[in-house]
């Protein structure tokens, strides 16, 4: 079995969403299987330093450009300054755990210096796409002002090493191909990328006991990041309707997190309106099961073009249906009145009248708990997502060395 290097931004018990969460399913799943692997991850949340994680060396030593919690930074120096520090990083990790494949499960706000240390030092190297970041790294093409030849020439030149200029990007996996068909609009060179759709760990999300019960008054969950882009204002607009319109009371639980101020702006908008609104903060990831089980609607409010959808996946899993929007990854495989029902995104009246279907209409209820749950059996399960990883990895890895 090949020994894989895998570099990710960030690595558990330190993450922002569910994909890092993922990558440490995904490694313990590749360790069962007898890979033996070393994870080099950023000093964010912990300072830098080695650990033993699930049995793999992990390696907390890589800086980020930009730290969490600011807004996404461009800076050529930034990028920069901390690609010189990664590179020496991957160098002493690649020299020190001999691998025969390096994956890269996210770059985002590493910077891309460890692919390029990777394909510099001859590595075996596979990418998995995780969202559209690395359009940020395309070079500045040429424009006809002062301003514009100068980045134009400096992205050739001083920071080149900041840009996709030279990146092979021989073997990449995308996780939608909504993803994929956005990073070539970008102008990220994928297009001979294969799209390999992700899954859920499903004994982790065992279903309901009864699919379709309806509490009283009935439970909503959101659970996700909470920023303006999540839509969950829209949320609260539609129960503010449901209220005003139809008498209908419903109990809002709202997990997760995001900047203080649109945290604060939705909770004055659920206080104007009168909403019975629970927002519980950040869940830990062991508790969202639970969550998912005692919940009677699960809404994505999201007005973001999403990369995928793996809440969609846990909620449906666990036996409760789905409302969501469907402008994104999640849109490949949520289809209307089959296994979900679909909004238009920022539409709260339309989201109103979704949930007062479900609300109303307790077969309906079943029917979608039902095929959702059957959808992510059959289609979006973890043994599925690393068997076709696994292929992915053996073919990479095979490449590199022909």
């Amino acid at each position: 079995m090949p020994r894989i290097l895998t570099v990710t931004n960030l690595y558990p018990p330190h993450y922002l969403g569910g994909y890092e969460l993922l990558c440490r399913q995904v490694m313990r799943e590749l360790a069962a299987r007898g890979h033996e692997i070393m994870v080099l991850t950023s000093t964010h949340g912990s300072g830098a330093g080695v650990e033993t994680l699930d049995g793999m060396e992990v390696r907390r030593v890589l800086r980020l450009d930009t730290p969490f919690g600011e807004p996404a930074s461009v800076s050529r120096m930034r990028r920069m300054r901390a690609g010189r520090h990664n590179a020496r990083a991957f160098a002493d990790a690649a020299a020190a755990f001999h691998p025969d494949l390096v994956f890269v499960w996210s770059q985002l706000r590493l910077t891309i210096a460890c692919t390029r240390a990777a394909e510099r030092l001859g590595l075996p190297t596979a990418c998995t796409m995780n969202d559209p970041h690395l359009g940020s790294f395309v070079a500045a093409p040429f424009r006809p002002t002062p301003k514009g030849v100068i980045r134009w020439l400096t992205d050739r030149t001083v920071f080149r090493g900041t840009t996709l200029l030279g990146l092979r990007l021989d073997r990449v996996t995308c996780i939608s191909q909504t993803l994929k068909d956005d990073l070539l609009a970008l102008k990220v060179p994928v297009e001979k990328s294969q799209v390999i759709y992700q899954g859920i760990p499903l004994d982790q999300f065992p279903m309901k006991a009864q699919p379709g019960t309806l509490g009283s008054p009935p439970r909503l969950l959101y659970a996700g990041q909470l920023h303006p882009y999540k839509g969950v204002h829209t949320l609260l607009e539609a129960a503010g309707l449901l209220k005003r319109e139809h008498g209908l009371t419903v109990q809002l639980s709202i997990a997760g997190d995001g900047p203080a101020e649109y945290r604060e702006q939705l909770e004055k908008q659920a206080a104007e309106e009168g909403l019975s609104a629970a927002f519980l903060g950040r869940v830990p990831h062991d508790e969202l099961p639970a969550l998912y089980r005692d919940s009677d609607i699960f809404l994505f409010t999201s007005t973001w073009r999403e990369p995928f959808g793996l809440t969609h996946l846990e909620a449906m899993a666990s036996g409760t249906p789905v409302i969501s929007t469907c402008d994104g990854g999640h849109g490949e495989f949520l289809r209307h009145d089959g296994n979900a029902l679909i909004f238009d995104k920022g539409n709260a009246r339309e989201l109103a009248e979704r949930i007062l279907a479900l609300v109303q209409d307790g077969a309906l209820r079943a029917r979608l708990a039902l095929s959702g749950r059957r959808e992510v059996e059959e289609h979006f399960t973890m043994r599925r997502y690393v068997d076709d990883l696994a292929l992915f990895l053996r073919g990479a890895q095979g490449e590199g060395q022909s």
